[in-house]
């Protein structure tokens, strides 16, 4: 059954695009911490973790649906295994760390790029957006509690560049965190399909669980019992053996919305 996606989250996407390119005098504003994915599905930013777990290695399992029935085993319900077991009882990163990346924003057949400097501190996460020629267009600064953002008065009140935040969020904490912090949704973890495209590679069309990746799916669609589940948000991880998570190319989308999130680490 698909999604009956709200019109005032499916026009942030839009909004980011459209005000890429714009710079001017900033003001000071203070967002909200918790952010819409879909219809009755949001995710609330989350304390910053101590550690930052690698992507997973395990084949990619589909959530289960959910049973009116009590179960026989603990196998019959357990969720996909996740990478990490941290939870927010031990935040805060143990040494600053700042992160340079090219983010590349689709929205239907609109894109736009900006670039980012994503800072993490103690407790406190910041986040920086320029537009490509090196105009500041927002400062986001979240300390665990509150969100306050510093943006170009040109790109309005409507622009929410703490999507963009949140995205960030579901793409690099671990894996326990996100789970206590996503309302509506289920997260799924591991081994996605790729497709062999290389004529010279015996994999032509061949789907082969290589890429690393996070798929959340709306807790209705588990309830309805679907045999074909849907999700609401895939991120997929390209990285070479032995890189971190940061080193990671990323694809984010979301099928839904139209809404297509690049990352690539500079």
């Amino acid at each position: 059954m698909p999604l009956n996606l709200n019109a005032k989250w499916l026009v942030i996407p839009a909004l980011l695009l459209a005000s890429l390119g714009l710079t001017g005098c900033s003001e000071l504003l203070f967002r909200q911490t918790c952010v819409g994915l879909a219809k009755d599905m949001r995710y609330c930013l989350a304390p910053l973790p101590h550690d930052f777990a690698p992507a997973t290695d395990k084949p990619l399992t589909q959530p289960r649906i959910k049973s009116t029935t009590k179960p026989t085993t603990e196998s019959t319900t357990k969720p996909a295994v996740m990478a990490s077991q941290q939870t927010d009882s031990n935040t805060g990163v143990s040494s600053p760390q700042s992160f340079s990346q090219k983010v590349s924003i689709k929205v239907g057949k609109e894109s736009h790029e900006l670039l980012t400097q994503l800072e993490l501190e103690g407790e406190r996460m910041t986040l920086v957006g320029l537009a490509p020629l090196g105009q500041a267009l927002f400062t986001l600064v979240y300390d665990g509690n509150t969100l306050s953002s510093e943006q170009s008065v040109l790109l309005g009140d409507n622009f929410k560049a703490e999507y963009l935040m949140a995205m960030m969020q579901l793409i690099y904490w671990p894996e326990q965190s996100i789970r206590a912090h996503l309302e509506g949704g289920h997260l799924v973890t591991g081994l996605c399909d790729t497709v062999g495209g290389n004529q010279s590679d015996t994999l032509v069309d061949t789907r082969v669980n290589t890429i690393p990746c996070r798929q959340i799916y709306s807790q209705d669609t588990l309830i309805s019992k679907s045999a074909l589940q849907t999700h609401v948000v895939q991120i997929r991880y390209q990285q070479n053996v032995g890189d971190a998570l940061w080193q990671a190319h990323i694809s984010l989308t979301m099928p839904q919305a139209k809404f297509e999130l690049e990352i690539e680490p500079i």
